[in-house]
């Protein structure tokens, strides 16, 4: 399991080294091999998500400077502390559901070869992590 998916992160390094001064969203047009329809399509998509959970991460920054701000304090709340963490991970969630429901309209964009790439690369994401230690120690 572990060596296909470090043979896929490799395989998806080689193209995007290629265009690594592009724009993200050039470099995924050009891994998943989209069309100029499709690289429309998808940016559209991507503005649209951005701006629909806008609202809900700028909560989370704000109750975030809050608990910082709290647990700095001489004498910090735990009520208050309590409550915000809570409230965070309640906002997260909601963040983490709006995403999950608008990769419907994504799978609208892509064919299911690229779809298919794309669950691959998702696959492999965790994997990333540990690359450039490995570049780093010289065996990459």
């Amino acid at each position: 399991m572990f060596k296909r998916v470090l043979m896929v992160v490799v395989a998806l390094t080689l193209p995007v080294a290629a265009i690594a001064d592009d724009s993200p969203l050039a470099v995924v047009a050009h891994v998943l091999s989209l069309s100029d329809e499709q690289v429309q399509a998808l940016g559209e998509f991507l503005q649209a998500r951005q701006e629909a959970i806008r609202p809900a991460v700028q909560e989370v920054q704000a109750r975030e400077q809050a608990l910082a701000q709290h647990l700095q304090s001489a004498e910090p709340d735990p009520q208050v502390i309590g409550r915000l963490v809570i409230e965070i991970k309640r906002i997260q969630e909601q963040i983490h559901r709006a995403i999950a429901e608008s990769d419907a309209a994504l799978d609208e964009i892509l064919n299911p070869d690229q779809r298919a790439r794309l669950e691959q690369i998702r696959g492999a994401a965790p994997v990333c992590g540990v690359i450039p230690a490995f570049k780093a120690s010289g065996l990459l």
